[in-house]
């Protein structure tokens, strides 16, 4: 009971120094709320947080989508920038696994966790494909590595649409609860208007 109530005063005093820290860096915001997510988290482990229990502005923060392009954007301007990034989006990852079964799983209870957490991969995703357009194959002089990153690139470049794919897929076998559905299909509708804009 002792450690218990420790990690929960740990959660949320990292928690309240990640809203305090406005000056430093979007990701440096970001590690912290991961950290305070995933030291709640430990607390309970056979269960996944959800938006609705006392530790869910933990998750809201972590798997709020509109945070992805800001940080990312801002990460990489700096000298070390991929290097950080990488190890941020390493530490996202399992979290967003996380999500996805308890979605497949527990039918109609992560709807909202996963439909954010899926969203913020996408833009994960889309981040990613950035710097692919200033990249040219016939620019790399070793033509035996050309084919690799012509394909690399062709790859990169479907995966937006092969992600929604997967999401329509979900909406329209009644993956999300009745009352979700209508929500999850906006939501898809507006992701995949956003990724056809050149």
């Amino acid at each position: 009971m002792k450690h218990t109530l420790h990690r929960t005063a740990l959660a949320l005093t990292l928690s309240l120094w990640g809203f305090a820290a406005h000056a430093g860096p979007a990701i440096d915001q970001f590690k912290q709320d991961i950290a305070a997510y995933q030291a709640a988290q430990s607390t309970a482990p056979d269960r996944v947080i959800r938006y609705s229990d006392p530790q869910g502005a933990l998750a809201r923060a972590v798997l709020n989508p509109a945070r992805v392009q800001p940080f990312i954007a801002e990460t990489l301007e700096e000298v070390d920038g991929s290097d950080k990034l990488k190890a941020v989006l390493e530490a996202y990852k399992p979290i967003s696994v996380k999500y996805a079964k308890a979605f497949d799983q527990l039918h109609g209870k992560y709807d909202a966790e996963y439909l954010d957490s899926f969203e913020s991969m996408l833009q994960i995703t889309l981040s990613g494909l950035k710097p692919l357009k200033d990249i040219k194959p016939q620019d790399i002089p070793d033509e035996t590595m050309r084919p690799m990153l012509e394909a690399a690139i062709k790859m990169a470049t479907a995966m937006p649409a092969i992600l929604l794919k997967v999401l329509e897929k979900q909406v329209d076998e009644g993956k999300f609860s009745a009352d979700f559905t209508p929500v999850a299909r906006v939501r898809l509708e507006a992701l995949r208007a956003g990724i056809a804009k050149p």
